[in-house]
């Protein structure tokens, strides 16, 4: 008996597509594309390393910063469980984050590309970068509580942790910028929350246009030049190239937003500030703390996020990126 061949999953999205109804909304297109972005992994142990490390005040090369040391160090001291520090914050962080800015990022792509008449081409890196600023832009500023109180769970504290979960951590920071401003907690409260969203949104930004401007045209030129064809070998490549990218591009605007976030004493009076004082004491290698567990974090969340991303757009019948 002769078996039925069964067209990859690709193909079957093809067909699908093509016999689509006119009249499908394509709202639920957006949300479902949103959806799919915000189901992304979390690499938390690679990312409380990298934490830990850009809040070291050493010269760069130390071999006590080197992120080996830092996580034996951490399981000798304070056990395995504080590789997870965080790790509730991370989750909605993530959600909210990457769900805004990859979820997002064909949704301003049209609306530009429309907006201009078609000025701003499809194959070109304006609409790419234009859109994926704004989508990052918005994703970071919501999120950047989450990452506020992610930070701050991952910090070393020599005398115990002073956070028994998530909701306290969050309620701890706000009554900490509530106190400072007793004439108006709530907006004390806010203010600590959002402390060093500048640095956060402008990390976003940048990370976003190396990260997912970067998957969309470098997957956009492999197809269009006949290398590769749509599939999983074709999201491999171009997110390990988007990994490396955004990983060197985003760095030093992430130790500079790591300080902030853990500066209860306001020592920095914002983000340029901060970057100042750390050149100036630190030397330029300091912005590059942590980068390989950076690398690490953001070369593997990459591809594991876009593998993800694409799997389940074609599940959800919406179309590859």
């Amino acid at each position: 008996m002769s078996k039925v061949p069964i067209a990859p999953l690709e193909e079957q999205l093809d067909v699908a597509l093509e016999q689509k109804s006119p009249n499908r909304n394509e709202n639920v297109d957006y949300g479902l594309k949103f959806l799919a972005a915000a189901i992304g992994g979390v690499t938390n142990p690679f990312d409380i390393i990298k934490v830990r490390q850009q809040l070291r005040t050493q010269k760069p090369g130390a071999t006590h910063n080197a992120f080996w040391a830092i996580g034996s160090q951490m399981v000798r001291n304070e056990g395995v469980l504080s590789l997870s520090g965080g790790f509730g914050a991370s989750m909605i962080r993530e959600f909210v984050y990457s769900g805004m800015r990859m979820g997002t990022y064909e949704f301003f792509k049209d609306k530009l590309h429309a907006a201009t008449n078609g000025a701003l081409t499809r194959e070109g890196v304006a609409l790419k970068v234009s859109a994926a600023t704004i989508a990052a832009g918005i994703g970071s500023s919501v999120a950047n509580p989450a990452d506020v109180i992610k930070v701050r769970m991952q910090a070393h504290y020599p005398q115990g942790r002073p956070y028994r979960n998530t909701l306290h951590a969050f309620a701890t920071v706000f009554k900490e910028g509530a106190a400072r401003l007793p004439d108006s907690p709530i907006r004390g409260g806010l203010r600590t929350l959002y402390r060093g969203v500048e640095a956060t949104t402008t990390r976003g930004i940048i990370l976003t246009v190396s990260q997912v401007a970067s998957y969309d045209h470098v997957k956009q030129t492999l197809k269009n030049k006949g290398i590769m064809k749509e599939g999983v070998g074709l999201h491999f490549t171009s997110s390990l190239f988007a990994g490396f990218f955004c990983s060197v591009t985003s760095s030093p605007v992430d130790v500079v937003k790591v300080r902030l976030m853990t500066d209860k004493h306001h020592e920095f009076k914002g983000a340029l500030d901060c970057a100042g004082k750390v050149l100036l004491h630190e030397g330029p290698m300091a912005f590059y703390k942590g980068f390989s567990m950076c690398w690490g974090r953001l070369g593997t969340h990459t591809i594991v996020s876009f593998l993800v991303f694409e799997r389940l757009r074609l599940l959800f019948g919406v179309g590859p990126l």
